[in-house]
């Protein structure tokens, strides 16, 4: 017979699930959270691209800036680009205008390629978002007239 003393089994407790869904839940939040910051904040911006415009099949007229060599931002000081610029305008009264400005529009070339670095002038990228950069601050300089499109016709880097 059984002692009367003794105490009875006791059933083991059942672990509860929620915990881990918890803590599951929390660090997806977090991974979520941390990839959504990640993309809006700190992701480097895609270039972009120039849009076209609706008479992008009609050539307007071609302005020739004089050549242009530039040391390049590097710590040994002994690279240099050397690069040669087109600009297209609406019309003739437009380029008279804006050949006017060159001095103004060879300033803005030059202060913007010598704070570049080898590595930023050497890719496709690069030279997209040179081009984008000195179209918008041509437009700026030139207003009210607009300059259509820039082009390069020498671009060497040694």
């Amino acid at each position: 017979m059984a002692d009367d003393n003794t105490p009875p089994l006791e059933e083991p407790k059942k672990k509860s699930r929620t915990m881990p869904l918890i803590i599951l839940g929390v660090v997806l939040l977090l991974v979520g959270g941390g990839f959504f910051a990640y993309t809006t904040f700190m992701a480097p911006p895609e270039p972009t691209a120039v849009p076209p415009t609706e008479t992008s099949s009609v050539v307007g007229e071609m302005l020739t800036l004089n050549e242009f060599v530039v040391n390049l931002a590097d710590p040994k000081g002994k690279r240099y680009l050397k690069c040669k610029i087109s600009l297209e305008v609406e019309s003739v009264e437009a380029k008279e205008r804006v050949a006017k400005i060159a001095p103004k529009l060879r300033d803005i070339v030059i202060m913007l390629l010598t704070s570049l670095a080898f590595e930023e002038v050497m890719t496709p990228e690069g030279k997209i978002r040179i081009r984008n950069e000195l179209l918008e601050r041509f437009n700026q300089a030139a207003r009210p007239d607009r300059i259509r499109n820039l082009y390069f016709s020498d671009f060497v880097v040694q």
